[in-house]
């Protein structure tokens, strides 16, 4: 048969498949009220005061009493200015202005919040890291609109540059609305079971919202089961959430998972939206939504009438990752618009509590601090002359390498030194006339969690553990060591390179610190902060400002995402694309570029969209006078088709080693294109019909069914003799119409 110009085929009989997609509608109502300006003055909160005329008080926009604004004693990077709304607000903007009739003004800053005054998250503008841009004279006003709004009832504002002929100076306006909610509190052994009133209440479509916080980076947010196994599990795994898709049959024993979001072990509040139509999931984190789509007849609408909050109750049955209840908060938990808190709250019997929960949330006391660069140090105080030495902290990173610690004995005896170096701490005892020795625990460290360090030395024993796991070197120290009165933690000063360690060549610890105890004694970063303990430098305190750069992952087709404080990197092996962001290509985009590179024929692969999203496809290419690209199938043996009982229809499919999609854009860059499908006959018509009814066609790229053939024109039922009027019978325009009893 002659070629068919310009299409291919996928099958011969029409499919269809019907997409869906989601309408979110949401209202909109009025919540731009000023906020900060009812508030009264002690409301307002600095780091310092210039003097008693330049207060946090006098901080309200277009304020002029006072001095015309705050301004702290000293103007650095360390100084700041906080907002008490009273009450948690939903914050849809901000204003800010500089001292009134002065050259004081900001001209960047970053925004803060919180739910209690302590562990405070930095808002982001739009993915960004930087802060906002401030003014540039001391009584314009520069409004911003946040979006995505913020609830808080705690806000700072830090001052990043300002203008270099003046000092620090803000006034400052808030905007939004009050916030109410619905809050219940899980303790790790409880959790809620909610039953439907009847069978009649299961939807064709379900809608599960719900915000939570919690500082535990593992635990199961809801789980519901269904028959044979099949069950939805939506789990926090290291800070990430996860959504198990269990369809239940047996031929897809491993469930389908969803992931997305990070570091949400941070005591913040996270938003989760799950939609499940059939077979279609919309799962959404924090603004970031995962479509899927699961494979045959999984409809995961189709389970109990039971959905569990916070657990599994009593862990009946497996699920594909460990049954550790959720330990901490929820807000606002909705299923299709049923509001089970507040159910839970007036003792409903649709809901079962199990264990203690509470419907209210408290706040944090845990206090962290950031370590910003290199050059960061947190110097403390120790308790001089002891005969031991003890070190306690919780880190997270993402790099693999940094000085975390170091501290001399006192007399010059030794130093201990503490690094972090390929993921892994090693912990080195330096004693005068004797080798250094080294202890070396955990791995992969710069994980991004939160991780435990207890280190001590006393007597002749020297000790570390990680996350507690014990490492330990007996008999180690010579002679009786006596503590050292300083502790540097993260770099050192620049004055103190002479100092056991400082003259390490890895640069300062970058990452988050908390829960620090030195020599038995707790330390107060709030008093630190103050100034009233320690020193620092670049330090961030109240906040731990670690960001996962690869959320989302800038990697493109499949290239691993990996990432230091500072960057990330795209790891691009097997990928078949190389750069920073696996953009370009490896491969040439067509048979024609290997043609004029003077390629002999034979199969290579091409990247036909060049660095779109389409994978490479192995093609044969035929090299004549010009290049042609000849796509392999399945079909190219003898098929014997005959149909069943003389009516059923018998379907032949055409499957390519190429997608559809990748056939497409092959075709799009084609100069011609063209198929040939050879049918051998005896006894067997092709396309004429006797009772105006078809009996083959075939269908297109887009599902379209066809009854030509050979090149003809659509509806013409003709094959090649019939065009060329060279057919065996004249009467047919098939040669197999004519029906006879030969090949």
């Amino acid at each position: 048969m002659d070629p068919v110009a310009g299409t291919f085929l996928r099958m011969l009989f029409l499919l269809s498949a019907q997409p869906w997609s989601t309408l979110a509608a949401g209202n909109t109502y009025n919540c731009d009220a000023p906020l900060a300006s009812s508030l009264p003055r002690a409301s307002f909160t600095s780091s310092s005061e210039l003097s008693s005329s330049h207060g946090p008080g006098f901080a309200s926009l277009n304020r002029r009493d006072g001095a015309g604004g705050w301004s702290p004693l000293v103007s650095n990077k360390y100084q700041w200015l906080q907002i008490d709304l009273g009450e948690r607000s939903e914050v849809t903007a901000v204003a800010t202005q500089g001292g009134y009739g002065s050259s004081d003004w900001v001209t960047s800053y970053l925004l803060m919040f919180s739910d209690g005054g302590r562990n405070w998250k930095q808002y982001r503008r739009e993915e960004s890291i930087r802060g906002f841009p401030g003014n540039t004279n001391a009584d314009s006003v520069v409004h911003y609109r946040l979006q995505p709004t913020f609830e808080a009832r705690f806000l700072r504002f830090l001052p990043l540059t300002w203008n270099p002929k003046g000092r620090i100076g803000m006034r400052i306006e808030v905007y939004g609305c009050a916030y109410r909610s619905e809050m219940v509190h899980f303790d790790g052994k409880s959790s809620l079971l909610y039953t439907f009133k009847n069978k009649s209440m299961n939807p064709i479509k379900e809608v599960i919202s719900l915000k939570f916080k919690t500082k535990e980076n593992n635990g199961i947010l809801l789980h519901r089961e269904g028959p044979n196994d099949k069950h939805i599990t939506l789990e926090l795994v290291k800070g990430k959430l996860i959504l198990f898709l269990n369809s239940g049959r047996a031929n897809l024993p491993s469930p389908d998972a969803l992931m997305l979001g990070s570091l949400l072990d941070d005591e913040h509040w996270h938003s989760v939206l799950i939609e499940l139509l059939n077979t279609d999931v919309n799962f959404t984190v924090d603004m970031h939504t995962h479509h899927f789509r699961a494979k045959g007849e999984s409809n995961y609408v189709d389970l109990d009438y039971k959905i569990s909050f916070g657990g599994i109750p009593g862990h009946g049955k497996s699920v594909a990752s460990p049954h550790k209840n959720f330990h901490g908060c929820f807000e606002n938990l909705y299923y299709n618009g049923v509001d089970i808190i507040d159910l839970s709250k007036k003792h409903k019997s649709q809901v079962l509590i199990m264990g203690n929960v509470s419907f209210s949330c408290s706040h944090t006391q845990t206090v962290p601090m950031t370590f910003l660069s290199s050059r960061s140090y947190l110097v403390l105080p120790g308790t001089s002359g002891e005969d031991k030495v003890s070190v306690v902290f919780q880190f997270r990173t993402w790099d693999r390498a940094g000085l975390l610690l170091t501290s001399q004995f006192q007399q010059r005896s030794g130093a201990l030194v503490l690094v972090l170096r390929d993921g892994k701490l090693k912990l080195s005892l330096s004693q005068p006339g004797h080798p250094a020795r080294d202890i070396t625990a955990g791995a992969g460290l710069n994980d991004g969690q939160w991780h435990s360090v207890s280190l001590s030395a006393r007597g002749n024993h020297l000790s570390m553990m990680v996350d507690g796991e014990a490492a330990s070197m007996a008999h180690s120290l010579r002679g009786q060591i006596e503590s050292g009165d300083t502790y540097y933690l993260g770099g050192c000063p620049d004055n103190n390179s002479s100092h056991p360690g400082c003259a390490n060549s890895l640069g300062g610890f970058q990452g988050c610190l908390r829960l620090i105890s030195i020599d038995d004694e707790a330390v107060d970063p709030i008093s630190v902060q103050q100034g009233a303990l320690g020193s620092f430098r670049d330090l961030q305190i109240d906040t731990c400002g670690l960001t996962d750069r690869c959320l989302p992952s800038y990697c493109e087709h499949g290239g691993e995402c990996s990432q230091s404080w500072n960057t990330f990197f795209c790891d691009c092996a097997h990928t078949g694309y190389t750069g920073a962001t696996c953009h370009s290509s490896l491969y040439e985009q067509s048979c024609e570029a290997h043609w004029h590179r003077g390629n002999s024929s034979g199969l290579y692969y091409i990247d036909s969209d060049g660095s779109g999203p389409l994978e490479p496809s192995l093609v044969y290419c035929n090299m004549t006078d010009t290049a042609w690209t000849s796509v392999q199938h399945n079909g190219s043996h003898l098929v014997k088709v005959k149909s069943l009982n003389g009516e059923s229809p018998h379907p032949v499919f055409f499957k390519y080693i190429a997608s559809m999609d990748q056939l497409q854009t092959i075709i799009d860059y084609a100069d011609n294109c063209q198929q040939e499908l050879t049918f051998h006959c005896k006894k067997s018509r092709f396309s004429t019909p006797q009772d105006g009814t078809p009996v083959s066609w075939w269908v297109g790229r887009t599902n379209e069914t066809h009854t030509y053939w050979g090149g003809s024109q659509p509806d013409a039922q003709k094959c090649t003799c019939g065009l060329e009027g060279n057919c065996i019978d004249s009467q047919y325009y098939c040669n197999c119409d004519a029906d006879r009893n030969e090949w």
